[in-house]
């Protein structure tokens, strides 16, 4: 079947794809426009579950590893994820050079081990839990006020 460049078109606008994969789908298809956009929502939806993924499975083991710094006495004075280490260098270099450097003068022993308490996915929980208590509470707040608004107004004589 031939495809005309107003098929195209609109495939493109709908899809966001190149000219020569819209015109490729659209043969494929027949000219049938939407089987044409549902098989590219398809891909594009496998391509972008492939870089979340491979975007949570890094930042998942960077979280995996932390710093800790113990005493003498093995009594632990640090213990943070190691990516919280390194914005701190970043952000303030010579305070994480001076504590380093403190620490090793006192003989503390300082480790990076993997740990797999922490994670995206347990993030994610924490944030959607504490947003959703949030919004109760302001939710009570609002009521509330609105109810004081509505006694304030009144003028009562006895």
């Amino acid at each position: 079947m031939k495809v005309t460049l107003e098929q195209i078109d609109e495939l493109r606008k709908r899809v966001n794809v190149s000219y020569e994969e819209a015109k490729r789908t659209l043969e494929k298809n027949e000219g049938d426009l939407i089987k044409s956009i549902i098989e590219l929502e398809k891909k594009k939806g496998r391509r972008n579950e492939n870089h979340h993924g491979k975007f949570t499975r890094t930042a998942n083991k960077l979280l995996a590893l932390k710093l800790s710094v113990k005493n003498k006495d093995n009594q632990t004075i640090v213990d943070m994820p190691l990516v919280v280490v390194l914005i701190g260098f970043v952000m303030a270099f010579w305070v994480v050079i001076f504590g380093l450097v403190l620490a090793v003068l006192t003989s503390c022993k300082i480790k990076v081990y993997k740990h797999q308490g922490m994670n995206v996915d347990n993030i994610k929980k924490n944030v959607k839990e504490t947003v959703d208590k949030i919004k109760v509470k302001s939710e009570k707040i609002i009521q509330d006020d609105e109810t004081e608004e509505e006694t304030e107004n009144e003028i009562i004589i006895e």
